[in-house]
């Protein structure tokens, strides 16, 4: 069992050793990740102690192995983990008694400026001036889709389409549905919204300003007027670990995001 943890959470470390504890009475290996990751399987479960962002960083060093993740939440939002932290314990016994499913989540390849890397939640293309500024133009199979005067745009697979995306006015996509968002930021043009591609569709971005590249939350690179980035399905998806008995999606949303209950609203709530 492998622990990627959220150093800068004060409960974490504690409750990492107590998880450490519980692995070594049951005669199981546990090994804690840094920034370089061991030769692991698919079977090997990957447990993160953190937030989202914690549980974003185990899935892209543990991308092409196909370890699934369960996520233990020491953060505020925790959307994409499934216990929290005063339930560790009963989330490893579920997880050690097989009561569990795994989730397959699309993740989004792309290359730019020489770098090749994939994203479970969006990749954010902005302007790099103090208002955002940006000027892009999008592509696919069929020609050209439209040209994006603003502070950008989000490509996005259905995980990061409740992130991101969705504070700026983008769609719900229910996981683990398998497509591409493409989510206007500020546009000037207002007749521009959110579009979803099919999975296996290739887009291009061409900048005709300067850019910046933000991938699930980190900024990769800066590129000049005239790059291209281009966006597919990557071939290795993230798989999370679902809790049996654990709530459901939007159950979720409706806890995590305000999402709107409607047994609330029979109650009169």
């Amino acid at each position: 069992m492998y622990f990627v943890v959220s150093v800068s959470k004060p409960d974490s470390l504690p409750v990492l050793e107590e998880m450490r504890s519980w692995c070594e009475a049951r005669e199981i290996i546990a090994v804690s990740v840094g920034d370089s990751v061991p030769c692991v399987d698919s079977e090997t479960i990957v447990v993160t102690l953190g937030g989202d962002g914690t549980v974003l960083r185990a899935a892209a060093l543990f991308a092409e192995s196909g370890a699934p993740i369960l996520g233990i939440n020491t953060g505020s939002l925790g959307f994409l983990t499934q216990a929290a932290l005063d339930g560790w314990s009963v989330a490893l016994d579920r997880v050690r008694e097989g009561r569990i499913s795994i989730e397959e989540r699309m993740r989004l390849r792309y290359e730019a400026g020489g770098t090749e890397r994939s994203v479970l939640n969006d990749l954010v293309v902005t302007g790099t001036t103090d208002s955002r500024f940006c000027e892009l133009e999008l592509s696919w199979g069929d020609g050209i889709v439209a040209a994006y005067p603003g502070d950008g745009l989000i490509l996005a697979t259905a995980t990061g389409s409740t992130a991101y995306s969705l504070s700026t006015g983008g769609p719900v996509i229910v996981p683990p549905a398998a497509c591409i968002l493409a989510t206007p930021l500020a546009a000037h043009t207002l007749g521009l919204r959110p579009v979803i591609f099919p999975a296996d569709e290739v887009l291009r971005v061409v900048a005709r300003t300067e850019v910046q590249l933000i991938a699930d939350g980190d900024l990769v690179t800066v590129l000049p007027v005239g790059s291209e980035i281009v966006i597919r399905r990557s071939e290795h998806p993230t798989r999370l670990v679902r809790l049996v008995g654990a709530p459901s999606f939007f159950c979720v949303l409706d806890a995590k995001l305000n999402w709107a209950d409607p047994e609330g609203r029979r109650r009169g709530d």
